[in-house]
């Protein structure tokens, strides 16, 4: 049907402001009054449905945890903005999430349909069927900006007929998104019809449908809610980057740039193929950091229950709920064994394996490496989450001397699955100290932002390397490449630093320079 006369009539223009909403018992009272036969039409999320039904369809996808982290990264990425022209933007997220999710998902169009009856069963807004369907003249459409596929499962179910249903379709959303609902309607349903019509949502996005029907109902029901898809879902890394610390980058900071790069610099670089190496160093990483952040939620749980002034972020009560002691545990054993087994792929002489001549005494000799591998490492992971919980439970002070046991396990427990050399232990020895010395100084009462840690990590790590150089009467060390290249690392991390430190320098007998305040 053509819309452009539709489109003609709106000749007056409703602001979101001045909609007039009605109440839950005006818009009851109306249907139980309106004998005469009507065209209704009704809003699906959370109107005729108390909940969001796209939501709910992206909330049964399983496996749930990797849906979980798809549609985090979708939100991440916001892939909907780079859409061209009118086709972009937010009105089209829903529709990227539901199309990405459901190819690479596509069974769970079947799962959906148990849900949806279910969802008919129990949230349908009964007080509305019930008034509207007190008079069995009326025309009953349904037109919602979600998904025809989503919804029309849950239309089946319900005991009242419903003469059409228009909403998005699947291939088309974004096209369709970007209409306004009288748009959509107009496809099936002549414009005279819909000026007549009776039209019940919970959407000021729908101002311009209710600027032009005869009978219009803004109704926010008390009953309806919008819970996001995957709100509970445990995504690894997610409480650390989100709610313990916010906004702090900390994934990028602390995992990658501290921990996974000095471990691929003392270890990997070592390997005789590393890339098998990196890939199953930084699987192991993403494995640890899944139980190291255990310890940081427990941490949170105990403050706010046995501290009288808590330092909780904003976002905790928010996502606390994300969290539990098992969840992450299937993660890490999971990531674990695809970490292990890549390190141990990086110890197989791959020329001999491309020409099959592997022995079967050779092959039982990994397969029993990895196994021994997998279960020291897990004994790793286990005792990190155990000396979490003591640090957890002991008094403050007590803790500086529990935190460089947990730093042990984050560096040198690496070792129980790959070799390293002495320039890589004094890089992890650097990386142990610079985590525990500032952590000292801010236990003990001083400001460990004070702590120049990059300069600390590059001092240490060349003073370390002489003396053992000298002490040994062995240059060698000092003419690596692993130690040029770790040396660069720390260098280039420290630049900034050494540059303020520069700067900030003067003899006693001039005048300090004008930022540095002068001492008494």
């Amino acid at each position: 049907m053509n819309t452009q006369g539709l489109n003609n009539e709106l000749n007056v223009v409703i602001g979101v402001d001045e909609l007039t909403q009605s109440s839950e018992v005006e818009t009851l009272s109306f249907f139980r009054d309106q004998s005469k036969a009507s065209l209704v039409i009704l809003d699906f999320d959370e109107t005729l449905l108390l909940r969001n039904s796209t939501e709910e369809y992206l909330n049964t996808i399983q496996p749930r945890a990797i849906a979980a982290i798809i549609l985090y990264i979708l939100d991440a990425i916001k892939p909907w903005k780079f859409l061209p022209g009118k086709t972009g933007g937010d009105t089209c997220r829903d529709w990227i999430r539901v199309l990405v999710l459901t190819i690479l998902f596509p069974w769970n169009i079947f799962l959906w349909r148990n849900h949806a009856c279910q969802l008919a069963a129990n949230l349908i807004n009964t007080e509305l069927v019930a008034a509207i369907t007190t008079h069995k003249s009326h025309k009953i459409v349904v037109a919602t900006k979600g998904f025809e596929f989503i919804v029309q499962p849950m239309i089946k179910q319900l005991n009242f007929a419903i003469h059409e249903l228009i909403g998005c379709r699947f291939w088309l959303g974004c096209i369709d998104r970007h209409k306004n609902k009288e748009d959509l309607i107009a496809r099936k349903i002549s414009l005279a019809e819909i000026k007549e019509s009776v039209v019940v949502t919970d959407s000021r996005d729908d101002a311009s449908l209710l600027a032009i029907v005869k009978h219009p109902f803004l109704v926010i029901w008390e009953q309806a809610k919008y819970i996001p898809a995957m709100q509970d879902a445990y995504i690894p890394l997610f409480y650390l980057e989100k709610v313990k610390r916010p906004g702090q980058q900390t994934i990028k900071k602390i995992i990658i740039k501290n921990h996974l790069v000095s471990l691929i610099l003392a270890l990997s670089l070592i390997s005789s193929h590393p890339i098998f190496h990196i890939t199953g160093i930084t699987l192991l990483v993403i494995a640890f950091w899944c139980i190291y952040e255990l310890g940081y939620y427990e941490n949170d749980q105990i403050a706010e229950k046995f501290e009288q002034k808590p330092v909780l972020s904003a976002t905790y009560h928010q996502y606390k709920s994300k969290m539990n002691q098992w969840q992450p545990w299937y993660w890490a054993v999971f990531i674990s064994f695809l970490g292990v087994g890549c390190i141990e792929a990086s110890q197989i002489d791959l020329w001999q394996a491309n020409h099959l001549v592997i022995s079967e005494l050779l092959v039982k000799e990994h397969i029993q490496d990895l196994s021994i591998k997998f279960s020291l490492w897990l004994s790793i992971l286990l005792f990190t989450r155990l000396t979490y919980v003591a640090y957890n439970y002991l008094d403050k002070q007590t803790r500086i001397w529990i935190y460089p046991i947990l730093q042990v396990w984050k560096f040198f427990g690496f070792l129980v699955v790959s070799i390293s050399n002495l320039v890589g232990v004094i890089l992890l020895f650097s990386q142990l100290l610079v985590e525990w010395i500032p952590y000292s100084i801010y236990r003990c009462g001083g400001n460990r932002h004070n702590f120049k840690e990059q300069i600390f990590r590059f001092f240490i790590y060349i003073f370390l390397c002489l003396i053992i150089a000298i002490g040994m009467h062995d240059a060698s060390l000092l003419i690596n490449p692993q130690f040029a290249i770790i040396l660069i690392w720390a260098g280039l991390r420290s630049k900034s630093e050494l540059m303020g430190l520069w700067s900030n320098a003067y003899l006693l007998s001039q005048t300090p320079p004008s930022h540095i305040p002068k001492s008494d």
